[in-house]
């Protein structure tokens, strides 16, 4: 601030100086009393006035640059809340908590093993998917900017099968660890699974996608 304030400082006084002196030609060259008389021809005055004038102009053109890179520093982002996280993880459990009900039931023929297989999966995944919402809120990759933020199809994709990637192994662990290690049932039930809630989770990402709730605008530095 200390260089840029000298600098406008004599920009502004050779500005002036120019018009003065392009006033100064106009009048001696108007004037029938003054132009026989006039010295110095009215063309080298307007050169005169061209120098001085021309450093002003600089100052500003330089200056429209640097408030346009101030302002790209900033830029406003869609983020979800962490209340939205939450209610997602929460409402995605209760729903993958039903498939995975039916098909260890399905496999196993027994209610304990599938409230077993339940109770596993509730409580290594609710803590994880909201850890893993967190984890896409950082990137807007797949974000639709003409929907506020929504995430577009390519988005939900994405999360579907990196998250059914992570489930099925821990539903396979599980699985074999509550079944006395039978490797054969809990690999069905896995596979069951994933092609079920793939799916699912696909639609589920859709559905919230619509939903504008916990989406919030905030300010980022851009990189």
């Amino acid at each position: 601030e200390r260089c840029v304030l000298p600098k406008m400082g004599r920009a502004i006084s050779s500005w002036l100086l120019g018009a003065a002196l392009l006033a100064t030609a106009d009048g001696l060259v108007a004037s029938p009393r003054y132009a026989p008389q006039l010295r110095t021809p009215p063309a080298a005055l307007a050169h005169v006035a061209a120098v001085h004038l021309a450093p002003a102009a600089r100052p500003v053109a330089l200056a429209r640059p640097v408030a346009a890179a101030r302002g790209a520093e900033v830029r406003m982002a869609v983020k979800e809340s962490v209340t939205r996280s939450a209610v997602k993880a929460i409402g995605w459990r209760f729903t993958a908590g039903i498939v995975t009900a039916i098909t260890s039931y399905f496999f196993t023929k027994s209610l304990a093993a599938a409230a077993a297989i339940v109770g596993w999966d509730l409580c290594s995944k609710s803590v994880t998917m909201f850890i893993g919402e967190r984890l896409w809120n950082k990137s807007d990759w797949g974000k639709d900017t003409a929907a506020k933020g929504a995430d577009d199809a390519k988005r939900s994709l994405v999360k579907a099968l990196a998250w059914r990637a992570f489930a099925a192994v821990n539903t396979f662990i599980g699985a074999t660890l509550l079944n006395k290690g039978k490797a054969g049932v809990a690999g069905k039930i896995a596979g069951s699974d994933s092609v079920v809630k793939t799916v699912l989770f696909f639609f589920y990402e859709r559905a919230w996608a619509q939903v504008g709730w916990g989406r919030e605008e905030v300010k980022e530095e851009a990189a």
